[in-house]
Formats: structure tokens, C-alpha cells, sequence
């Protein structure tokens, strides 16, 4: 790996400010600095899967070719395979929604049907047929499936119940979606519902995007609902809520209204006009979070209802929402927020971009695919 030297984003702020006639040290912002870099040999763009713990190695999904890699922490790619084609070897669908290394020694693959295990050859192992249905609109690389040690995650609902929750007013809160199984035999362990004090709680309906961003901290499980500005931690395997606490967006954030399923073009012209989450990492001690800006309600109004999606959408959505706030948190206080002038995202425990800060993602053609890794000081 390359080293690269540290680069300040923030400056270093100590100061002191009169309070209530107390003198009181303002918080230390960390800088974001990055640590390393992955460069790989490959032509198209990778998506980052998923990385092992002692990050020894990394799981890609090439979206243009459908193939997944394994690459090391050198930058060698160790294998590169096709499951979507026919063959004995295959999870027998077009796409997949997630995919994960489940141990050490195997891959779990989770299409809309089936729980598919591999070993780290990609040679099928063994398929299990799915009782339940993952809640996601999202493939190749969803949140709603999370390995946790002897346990797995899921943001799901059993089969036998689909068509009665699908069709209930209320959506969001009308089934424990949030379920802790048994990692082999994939049976409940315990299920429980958003959290009653969350936005979707609050303002029942249905969400194009309930699914949360979950990450195992230590031995409890964090969770982010990408529209409800608050972190819940939970107890693993019981899922009691443990605490949570509100990230505070401000003015920054605007929240989303529920809408009906079958109002497909509504909700997303709601989308257009709202913010919401898409990533958390804790590094260093610190809690970064990030979540999408939102186009102005004039703006909106003023679009086509005729046609959804056409080229004045995607000019919104571009100068709007591809921009992103992060905050910064220390033992639960926001210590700041703001924009960066690069985009992150985060696998487990690791903040990584395709791109240096200030450099434009697209603006050179290029034939190796390389990753630089961050973390905040």
C-alpha cells in the first residue's frame, strides 16, 4: 500500500469562551487525514462489498460485468467470478442484494430467494431457500443483510405475512422488520419494531427508503434510519434499546413525508425535496455521519408532473443532492457540521473515497481502480 502524508481539512481549534461566568475550553476538531490507499488493476468502477475485520482483504461487485472479486490488501485481485450465469456455481439470478464474508473461510450471498454460501473460491456450498423477504429496493450491495459473529441481521418480514403488511396504511410501523437469527439455521431469535420515538414511528406510512444503516460497535448494534436523524444502539441478540441520541442536522436537514406505496411518482418527487442519512463511521473515537442535502420546495413545484424523472429531475437532483453534509461527534455532542470538498463512504470500520479532496471523480479517464482510505485525528 501507498503511504500518503497527512492532509488537513480542518484546522485544530482550541479556544476559550466566557459562559455563565466560567471559562469553558471549546471541543478539539479532528482532522480528517488520509492513511492509505488501495490501488487495483482493474478497468471499471468497483463497489466496495464488504472488508474483513483485520482488513487483510476486501469483497468488490463490478456492476458492468456482474463480477465479484476478492482483493487483498496489496491490491491483487485473488479471485474474479460471474455467479449470475448459468452453471452449478450460480445464485441463479440477474442480481443479488448482498454479500458478505460470513467467517472467515466463506462468502454469504443473499438474493430475493435464497441464502447462498461460498467458499472463498466461489464455489457454492449450500443454498437455503428463503422463508422471508429482505425489505429493500436496493441490490448488489444492500444494508439489510448483516453477519454478527454467531448471529446475522436482517431488515425483513416472514412470507406468510407480506401481502397484510404490504397493504396496511401504517407500513413503517406494522411488522418487527429489525430481526437477529440464527446464522445457520436463519431462524428468528428476536424481532423488534422501529423505535417508537423515530420519525417513521411519529409519522406513519409508507417509506421507499425504511431500511437502516447498521454497524456492530463493540458488542452492540448501531443504527441509523436514513429518515429519522437520531443513532439507536441496541443489545445483541435481544435487541433491547439500549439509548439513543439526536444528531441535531439543523436547518441542513429537511425531513421527508410518508407517502402511499402505489404513489410511486410522488414519492419520488418527495425524495427530491427531503434529506436523509447515508452513512456513519466511528473512527478514532469520533462519530461521522453524513446525509444528502435537499432540492428547494419552489424548485420542486415548478417541475413536470407529466413526466417523472426526465432531464430537468436529474439536473436537481445532481446540483442538490450529490452534495453532503457530515457532522462530527464526540461521546454523543456535535462538535461540527459542514461540507467537505470530497465524497466518503464507509464498509464496517473503514472511511475510504475513490478520489483526493478538491479532485474532480471524473475528470480523468482511468485504468486502475484506486481507494484512499481516511480517518479522522
Amino acid at each position: 500500500m501507498n503511504k500518503f502524508l497527512l492532509l488537513a481539512l480542518f484546522s485544530l481549534l482550541f479556544a476559550c469562551s466566557q459562559k455563565n461566568g466560567k471559562s469553558q475550553i471549546e471541543p478539539h476538531i479532528p482532522e480528517l487525514v488520509i492513511t492509505d490507499s488501495l490501488v487495483i488493476d482493474h478497468l471499471t468502477m468497483l463497489g466496495m462489498l464488504d472488508v474483513k475485520d483485520d482488513h487483510s482483504e476486501f469483497l468488490f461487485h463490478d456492476f458492468k460485468t456482474n463480477e465479484l472479486l476478492r482483493v487483498n490488501n496489496s491490491g491483487e485481485i485473488l479471485v474474479k467470478v460471474n455467479r449470475s450465469e448459468d452453471g452449478k456455481d450460480s445464485y441463479k439470478q440477474q442480481y443479488f442484494v448482498s454479500a458478505n464474508y460470513f467467517g472467515q473461510d466463506r462468502i454469504l450471498v443473499f438474493t430475493f430467494t435464497s441464502a447462498i454460501i461460498y467458499d472463498l473460491e466461489f464455489n457454492l456450498i449450500e443454498e437455503k431457500k428463503l422463508d422471508f423477504e429482505l425489505v429493500t429496493r436496493r441490490i448488489g450491495g444492500s444494508r439489510v443483510v448483516l453477519p454478527l459473529r454467531e448471529y446475522l441481521y436482517t431488515f425483513s418480514l416472514d412470507n406468510s405475512d407480506v401481502k397484510e403488511v404490504k397493504e396496511s396504511e401504517n407500513f413503517s410501523v406494522a411488522y418487527p422488520f429489525m430481526t437477529i437469527r440464527d446464522r445457520k439455521t436463519l431462524d428468528i431469535l428476536h424481532s423488534v419494531a422501529i423505535p417508537s420515538q423515530s420519525q417513521m414511528a411519529l409519522n406513519p406510512g409508507f417509506y421507499k427508503n425504511l431500511e437502516p444503516i447498521v454497524k456492530l460497535v463493540g458488542e452492540d448494534l448501531h443504527v441509523l434510519f436514513p429518515h429519522s436523524p437520531e443513532m439507536y444502539i441496541y443489545s445483541i441478540p435481544d435487541m433491547t434499546l439500549k439509548k439513543s441520541f439526536s444528531l441535531d442536522p439543523g436547518d441542513d436537514y429537511k425531513q421527508i413525508s410518508p407517502s402511499k406505496e402505489d404513489q410511486s411518482f410522488q414519492g419520488f418527487i418527495d425524495a427530491l425535496g427531503s434529506s436523509d442519512y447515508s452513512n456513519f463511521v466511528y473512527t478514532n473515537g469520533y462519530l461521522l455521519t453524513q446525509f444528502t442535502g435537499f432540492v428547494p420546495q419552489d424548485l420542486v413545484d415548478d417541475l413536470p408532473k407529466d413526466f417523472v424523472g426526465g432531464p430537468e429531475y436529474v439536473e436537481l437532483s445532481n446540483k442538490y443532492k450529490t452534495k453532503y453534509n457530515y457532522q462530527i461527534f464526540k461521546d454523543e455532542m456535535k462538535i461540527w457540521q459542514g461540507n467537505l470538498d470530497v465524497n466518503l463512504w464507509s464498509v464496517g470500520d473503514l472511511l475510504f473515497s475513490t478520489t483526493k479532496p478538491g479532485e474532480e471523480p471524473d475528470a480523468v479517464e482511468k485504468d486502475m481502480q484506486t481507494f484512499y482510505f481516511y480517518e479522522l485525528r
